[in-house]
C-alpha cells in the first residue's frame, strides 16, 4: 500500500468527521447576469470542475510540494498512471506546518465547454492570462458552516481577490493541467489570519472552500465555481506526509 493510499484512507471522501466532501453550490452567491447594471447577485449554479480528490498532509522535512501536479505520490499523477486523461484544475495551498491539494477535473463534454457560454468564455480567457492577470482575476470564497462562533466571525463568507491576500503562482500546461500556488503562509493579511485560526481549530470545524474565476465583462456573466470543497473535522493527528523518496515528478505530457 502506498503513501498516497494510506493517506485516502485516512481522509476519505464523505459526511463523517475526518473527511471531505462536494458542498452544495447554492449556499453561495455570484454575480448575476445583469451585475454590471444593478449589482445583483444569485444563487450560483452548478460547478464547472467535477472535485475528484483532496489530499491533506504534514509538510515533511524537504519543505512543501511545490508542483503537486506531477508530484508522483499525489493524485494528478497517480491517475496519469491509470491513463486517467482528463484535465486537471489543481489547487495547492501552503499553510503552516501543513499542505492541502484539490484537485477538480474538467469533463470535456460538459455542456457550458461546447457552446459560446460565459463559462467557456472566463475559462479560456483565464488559462491564456499571464499569471498577473490570473492573481487579478482568481477568487476564493472560505465559509465555517459548522464551528466555535469566533471561528465563524474570523472568516468572512464573502469572495476574496487572491492577489490582495497571499503570495501565489500558476503553472499551465496546455491539455494536461493548470496549477494554482497559494501560500497562506505568506502574509499577515486578512484571510491569512483567519486560516490559521481555523486550523488552530480544525478538529472542531466544517470549513468549505470554494473558488472562482471573475467575472470582469458582461459577457462572462452569471459567474460560477471551478470548486466547492467542504473539509470537516480534521484531526491533525492523524495526517502524514507525502512520500519524498516516490522518484522524480511525472513529465507532464500535454493532450
Amino acid at each position: 500500500v502506498s503513501h498516497f493510499q494510506r493517506r485516502q484512507q485516512a481522509l476519505p471522501r464523505g459526511d463523517d468527521p475526518h473527511s471531505w466532501r462536494p458542498f452544495p453550490e447554492a449556499t453561495f452567491e455570484l454575480r448575476s447576469p445583469s451585475y454590471f447594471i444593478d449589482r445583483r447577485k444569485m444563487t450560483a449554479g452548478p460547478a464547472m470542475l467535477e472535485l475528484v480528490n483532496v489530499d491533506l498532509f504534514r509538510i515533511g522535512p524537504d519543505g512543501p510540494i511545490a508542483c503537486a501536479a506531477t508530484h508522483r505520490d499525489l493524485y494528478p499523477a497517480r491517475q496519469r498512471m491509470e491513463n486517467d486523461r482528463r484535465f486537471f484544475f489543481v489547487h495547492n495551498w501552503i499553510f503552516p506546518q501543513y499542505q492541502a491539494v484539490v484537485v477538480g477535473a474538467l469533463d470535456p463534454a460538459a455542456p457550458w465547454l461546447r457552446g459560446d457560454t460565459p463559462q467557456s468564455r472566463v475559462w479560456r480567457r483565464f488559462l491564456a492570462m499571464t499569471t498577473e492577470e490570473q492573481r487579478q482575476r482568481f477568487k476564493v470564497i472560505m465559509s465555517v458552516e459548522e464551528g466555535p462562533w469566533l471561528v465563524k466571525r474570523a472568516v468572512p463568507r464573502r469572495p476574496v481577490l487572491i492577489r490582495k491576500s497571499l503570495r501565489m503562482e500558476t503553472r499551465h500546461v496546455p491539455g494536461d493541467h493548470f496549477e494554482i500556488v497559494c501560500d497562506v503562509s505568506s502574509g499577515k493579511t486578512e484571510l491569512g489570519v483567519a486560516t490559521s485560526m481555523v486550523f488552530r481549530a480544525l478538529k472542531n470545524v466544517s470549513l468549505v472552500i470554494a473558488t472562482l474565476v471573475e467575472a470582469a465583462q458582461e459577457d462572462e456573466l452569471p459567474e460560477a465555481l471551478l470548486t466547492c470543497t467542504a473539509i470537516s473535522r480534521i484531526n491533525t493527528a492523524h495526517l502524514s506526509c507525502p512520500d519524498t523518496a516516490a522518484g522524480p515528478a511525472l513529465p507532464a505530457a500535454a493532450g
